[in-house]
């Protein structure tokens, strides 16, 4: 009786080749806080290390001669709005006199302006108010995100000047990883490009990125070209500096083919690996013949063959261990 078998032609298949690049993680973002203006340091309300919300007080300044002079304007602003009410009042009175023809034309137009000019002052002391309340709001150096205070540069009762340094905060919920990819694969890589990220301390754990930046210009002390990552899913185990993994992986385009057989298509007796290829003879009929391949990797899909095997030959994927070197056989494709 003929044994049936099943066979497979061997074809090329896109080689996925796995590279790793060393990074470091970083946050996405990064605010150096100051004030908009100078003076002594009142209170700090953070500590390196804390965490803080969007709007949350970090420090503030000594205002008391900035509260003085907005309630001065204040006293300023009520002041020229009862005048400009008042010169209202008189216009109104001395229009409706000259209407009657009982006020003569100059004390008309004097009275038009007294209210003009009370007015303009009213309007710009209102305008000087409001500056100075906007002014005082910059005596708070408030949170301009939610994130992780990482530094803290002043103490209480310092005098800081405008835009010096006051603390650093990182965002939380935004990690990055930036790496260098070295000429020959940096042609590669396109913004948008998948990748995973692994980390020594969490070895049996990769998490997604994606490429947010690729330099065009290399470094000059690595000579590698600068690429930028988003983490997605990043916990609080992850934080800025630590070393990370970059995996990318690279598909026929970047790495070439390779043959793939089968894992049940390859057999291993005292002298190494084998196949049985198949020799047709006709209908539906033929006569399987030993073959020693060198193996590859194993990857889901099967064995790599290195050598051995050519694009186009037929070799047998089941039952392998039933054959032997010529025997015929009823062939059955896969």
């Amino acid at each position: 009786m003929i044994r049936p078998v099943r066979f497979k032609v061997v074809t090329e298949a896109p080689i996925q080749v796995e590279r790793r690049f060393s990074g470091i993680t970083k946050a996405g973002e990064v605010v150096r806080m100051s004030f908009r203006t100078g003076g002594k340091v009142e209170t700090l309300e953070v500590a390196v290390g804390d965490r803080v919300r969007l709007g949350q007080v970090i420090a503030t300044l000594d205002n008391r001669d900035a509260r003085l002079n907005l309630e001065k304007a204040l006293v300023a602003l009520e002041n020229s709005r009862i005048q400009s009410e008042n010169a209202r009042s008189n216009l109104n009175r001395v229009r409706a006199l000259y209407e009657n023809n009982n006020e003569p034309l100059s004390e008309y137009e004097k009275a038009r302006d007294s209210y003009a000019n009370a007015s303009a002052t009213y309007n710009a002391d209102k305008r000087g108010a409001q500056l100075l309340k906007r002014e005082l709001a910059y005596y708070t150096l408030t949170a301009p995100m939610d994130g992780i205070i990482t530094s803290r540069v002043v103490e209480a009762n310092e005098n800081v000047s405008s835009g010096q340094e006051v603390a650093v905060i990182q965002s939380s919920d935004s990690i990055e990883v930036e790496t260098g990819i070295p000429e020959l694969w940096i042609p590669h890589i396109r913004r948008g490009q998948a990748v995973s990220i692994a980390y020594p301390s969490m070895p049996e754990t990769r998490f997604e990125g994606r490429v947010t930046e690729v330099a065009f210009e290399s470094d000059k002390e690595t000579h590698t070209y600068p690429v930028t990552l988003s983490m997605e899913g990043a916990g609080a185990d992850i934080r800025p500096g630590m070393p990370a993994s970059v995996i990318f992986e690279f598909d026929k385009n970047v790495a070439g083919t390779m043959l793939l057989v089968s894992a049940h298509a390859v057999a291993k007796d005292y002298d190494g690996y084998f196949v049985y290829t198949v020799e047709e003879t006709g209908k539906g009929e033929g006569v399987v013949r030993k073959r020693r391949v060198t193996v590859g990797r194993m990857i889901t899909e099967g064995f790599e063959i290195a050598s051995g095997l050519q694009v186009g030959e037929k070799v047998v994927t089941a039952g392998v261990s039933f054959l032997t070197d010529g025997k015929k056989v009823k062939l059955i494709s896969q």
